[in-house]
């Protein structure tokens, strides 16, 4: 639509080691942020792809996963606090993250109960207060930082800071985190459309050398 703001593609915030569930070495060369909803098929599929793109670059590579329950899903929310609920409480977010990527998108009567106890969590009802409303404020400020970031959709990636657009296959996200050749000529195509034709060109050309 002519004249509608255009979507932010900044990760903000930034990733923050002491506030973020990051799976991976400290100081990994790259970083892979994902807005995930555990009631999402989509972002299942997607659990299988992080995973592979962990077995292929090891240390390398760090993982954050942030929450953006969708809409229309009346366990998304659930599932989601279930999750900040079981870390606040001593136990592991990640075992919680993978127990609900098993489990889901589909949760029905009494199956986040039961993924409750799986991991050691009591039953909703049973839950703290305070500890509970941690993990719904939680689950809230990451859904606002999506929103902030330009996630529409889940999941929404961000690589190196900045929202990825593309294909979220193994092949083409390895390809955006390597920062291929291919990857930045396409780049500097895209620069090139968005400024002014002589700008743009000697954009381009020094993008060129600075590729080569």
């Amino acid at each position: 639509m002519a004249g509608s703001k255009p979507r932010p593609n900044k990760l903000h915030p930034p990733v923050d080691a002491e506030r973020d569930h990051v799976l991976g070495e400290p100081g990994a060369e790259m970083t892979l942020v994902e807005y995930g909803s555990y009631a999402c098929g989509y972002c299942h599929a997607a659990h299988e792809i992080v995973a592979q793109l962990r077995d292929r670059f090891g240390s390398r590579m760090q993982y954050v996963f942030r929450h953006l329950p969708i809409t229309g899903r009346d366990q998304a929310m659930p599932a989601a606090e279930l999750a900040e609920y079981a870390s606040g409480s001593g136990g592991s977010f990640w075992q919680a993250h993978d127990a609900l990527m098993r489990r889901g998108p589909e949760f029905g009567p009494g199956d986040l109960d039961l993924i409750a106890a799986e991991l050691g969590v009591p039953r909703r009802e049973e839950w703290d207060p305070a500890a509970a409303r941690a993990a719904a404020v939680r689950v809230r400020d990451d859904a606002r930082s999506g929103l902030r970031s330009g996630a529409a959709v889940t999941p929404t990636f961000s690589i190196k800071g900045r929202r990825y657009e593309g294909a979220w296959d193994e092949s083409s996200l390895a390809e955006v985190m390597l920062g291929s050749l291919g990857h930045r000529l396409h780049m500097a195509s895209v620069n090139f459309v968005r400024w002014a034709p002589s700008t743009g060109l000697l954009l381009l050309f020094m993008t060129v050398l600075a590729v080569i």
